[in-house]
């Protein structure tokens, strides 16, 4: 784990339509992610989106997918 990743955490997910998330960190940054990089997100309904967990700050599930997104993955770092 780096840095950056030490003292940051998820805080909230949003969606920008189908083509893109933008994803809100404890450190009041966000990223805009294109979902297009993550196709199984792509590919869920609108109301699937909704109902995503963030795990201990640092990974993000739907309900719908039996995936785990790690902020490494998601955000780049």
């Amino acid at each position: 784990m780096n840095d950056i990743t030490k003292a940051v955490e998820i805080k909230d997910v949003q969606f920008i339509g189908n083509s893109a998330m933008i994803l809100f960190l404890s450190n009041e940054t966000s990223f805009i992610i294109p979902l297009d990089k993550f196709n199984s997100i792509l590919n869920l309904s609108s109301d699937e989106k909704k109902e995503f967990e963030i795990i201990d700050g640092n990974n993000l599930s739907f309900l719908a997918l039996d995936e785990i997104y790690n902020i490494h993955d998601l955000a780049g770092f």
